[in-house]
């Protein structure tokens, strides 16, 4: 490696470990008409990582492993080989990375609403702290406790949902992660050694239980959740079903779409049947008020073919 290679090295890891990627990807523009191969490396290192490394000082300008991964994908997708590591091609690469971006910004948005949650619950306390007065009788202080209380309730209660809400998105968020390794699949028995094998892949497992709890914040995320459900759609385009066999990996139309496993593929499938499941029931609840313009305005985001059977749409 020659000296200006070299400096172009250690100044692309300053760069990233400041969380820097408009000068990063100087850096490696620079690199790569030196070295096309180790601007490579280092851009593939980068997304098969997930953008996850130690000591990291998060910008604002890029302040999450996701959208490092995301960038870095498409600077990636600049070269031939791009996907070269992976078992699956660059638009394929291309659609993981934006589906872990997509996930991060729905934990980004449900954490920045239980934060002013917190903030109102501060609030509530510091109200009830100036509105409770040496002068009012037994009854007015009982009943303007009573009513803190039940706000200071609500506002935790809601803190709760958005809480397992945020858990939830981590796990999925970890299923992103998984299938940005490359060759991360590993072929084998589906339902076998008690899910010890589906741990030594590197397995994701949600049931569809634990992902009702997002049903309370797809409204309001509406536009998130519709473009992560198109992402998961355009991923298992192709893919047919399960092997008879009980094998983990599913048959697959498309040789170019990489290697998916059954567990993969069943929290894909069950994150959009949430999904649909929520603005339906949002759907009855509006019908039910008379609300017309609430189920017409939801109408956009119903999509037949989305894991929910005709007959509930009706």
């Amino acid at each position: 490696m020659d000296k200006e290679t070299e400096i172009l090295s250690r100044l692309a890891a300053n760069h990233l470990y400041l969380a820097q990627f408009e000068p990063l990807r100087a850096i490696v523009v620079a690199l790569r008409a030196r070295n096309p191969d180790l601007a490579l490396a280092v851009l593939q290192t980068i997304v098969a990582h997930s953008g996850r490394f130690e000591n990291i000082l998060w910008s604002q300008s890029c302040p999450s492993p996701a959208l490092l991964t995301y960038l870095s994908t498409l600077e990636l997708l600049q070269f031939d080989n791009a996907s070269s590591v992976w078992s699956f091609d660059p638009e394929t690469l291309r659609l993981r990375a934006e589906f872990l971006l997509l996930v991060q910004n729905l934990i980004d948005r449900v954490s920045e609403s239980m934060r002013k949650n917190f903030d109102l619950e501060s609030i509530e306390k510091e109200k009830e702290k100036e509105g409770l007065s040496e002068s009012e009788s037994f009854e007015e202080r009982a009943e303007f406790l009573g009513k803190s209380e039940d706000t200071g309730k609500d506002l935790r209660d809601a803190s709760g949902e958005l809480d397992s809400c945020v858990r939830i998105l981590d796990r999925v968020l970890e299923l992103g992660v998984n299938r940005l390794k490359p060759h991360s699949v590993v072929v084998g028995a589906a339902d076998t050694d008690g899910g010890s094998e589906n741990e030594a892949a590197g397995v994701v497992s949600i049931e569809e239980g634990e992902l009702m709890c997002l049903r309370s914040v797809v409204w309001e995320n509406r536009d998130v959740f519709d473009a992560l459900c198109w992402n998961i759609q355009s991923q298992v385009r192709g893919w047919e079903g399960y092997d008879s066999s009980g094998l983990a990996i599913t048959l697959r139309r498309d040789e170019n779409a990489g290697e998916m496993s059954k567990e993969d593929l069943k929290v894909l499938g069950l994150i959009q049947r949430s999904v649909q499941l929520a603005h339906l029931d949002a759907m009855k609840e509006c019908m039910k008020d008379g609300d017309v313009d609430g189920v017409v305005s939801r109408i956009h985001f119903l999509h037949l073919d989305y894991g929910v059977e005709e007959t509930e749409y009706r």
